[in-house]
């Protein structure tokens, strides 16, 4: 939460609320919901292609409804705790078809480094079709800007979270005796493994490619369609979209609540790339961060009651 609010008072620090609220109030709210449709399309796609990972765990094949209100749900609660949203869309799994966890969170590892992989690739290609817009705000914003106060409560942070690993680990191999860790420590391993070897097992790879693709690429016009609610970004193309979306997405990796602050940002100074002004940068930022994270609490919490009435009405028929 602190480095959220610290990142949010740099990215807006010095700026014109009243303009930009006006620009706010001035924006083409159709284009916002095109873009919101979009973007939940994407999550549908999200939900299928991972029940496409739980399938070749043996457990069953969890619906498309209860894997989008699983999706939905873990989105909600990384905007409150951050990557608490994978253990929490497990959790729901685990709730509604009785898959193990531990197996689920290995679909999710490998669902992360598909990600990433999918993330690497549109970097590549940003950089390639606009190299000299790219590398110089790369240079100026990842490796530079790092320094200085931001670098070092990044690096504490990160030194922090190790040694909180570190004595956590301690304090298990300490325990092992009288816990039976050790076979506990292998039995969550397998488990583990089982799940993120799920991808070798996949009955429609192509499928899962396909997926993997067509989320990016929602993601992608989701970005495009928003830029035409605003007068200052109307004018920006594909090219623009491409980096805004590896802007955005490396703003989203930073630890903090939903990416605030980090997103804002990252999506403000690459925008400044494109000559649209600073203010301007972080209307767009502000548009399109708010209305998906309203979106996500909106439909979050309804995907919460209804997955809540479904387990409840499977515990009354017994």
């Amino acid at each position: 939460m602190v480095l959220g609010i610290a990142l949010m008072v740099l990215a807006f620090r010095g700026q014109d609320w009243g303009k930009l609220l006006e620009d706010l109030r001035e924006a083409d709210y159709v284009w916002v919901a095109a873009s919101l449709i979009v973007c939940f399309l994407a999550h549908v796609v999200r939900a299928i292609r991972w029940r496409m990972m739980i399938s070749p765990l043996g457990h069953g094949t969890p619906s498309i409804l209860s894997a989008c209100y699983a999706i939905i749900i873990g989105y909600m609660a990384n905007v409150a705790f951050p990557r608490m949203g994978e253990v929490s869309r497990c959790g729901v799994i685990n709730k509604t078809d009785n898959i193990p966890i531990i197996k689920l969170i290995g679909t999710v590892i490998v669902e992360r480094v598909v990600d990433l992989l999918m993330l690497l690739i549109i970097l590549a290609l940003g950089i390639i079709l606009q190299f000299d817009l790219l590398a110089n705000f790369l240079y100026q914003n990842v490796l530079v800007k790092l320094d200085g106060s931001a670098g070092n409560l990044t690096i504490l942070v990160f030194a922090g979270l190790v040694l909180l690993l570190a004595i956590g680990l301690f304090y298990l191999l300490m325990k092992k005796r009288e816990w039976g860790i050790k076979n506990k420590l292998y039995k969550l391993f397998m488990d583990m493994k089982s799940g993120i070897m799920s991808v070798k097992g996949l009955e429609d790879k192509t499928g899962f490619v396909f997926c993997s693709v067509l989320i990016w690429f929602l993601y992608g016009l989701s970005t495009y369609l928003c830029f035409f609610a605003l007068e200052a970004t109307s004018g920006l193309g594909v090219f623009a979209a491409l980096s805004v979306l590896v802007f955005s997405s490396l703003g989203m990796i930073v630890p903090v609540q939903g990416g605030i602050g980090a997103f804002h940002y990252m999506v403000s100074e690459g925008l400044l790339v494109y000559d649209i002004p600073k203010s301007e940068g972080l209307a767009y930022a502000l548009l399109i961060h708010s209305s998906q994270t309203i979106l996500i609490l909106f439909a979050g919490a309804i995907s919460l009651i209804l997955i809540m009435l479904k387990t409840s009405k499977a515990i009354r028929n017994g």
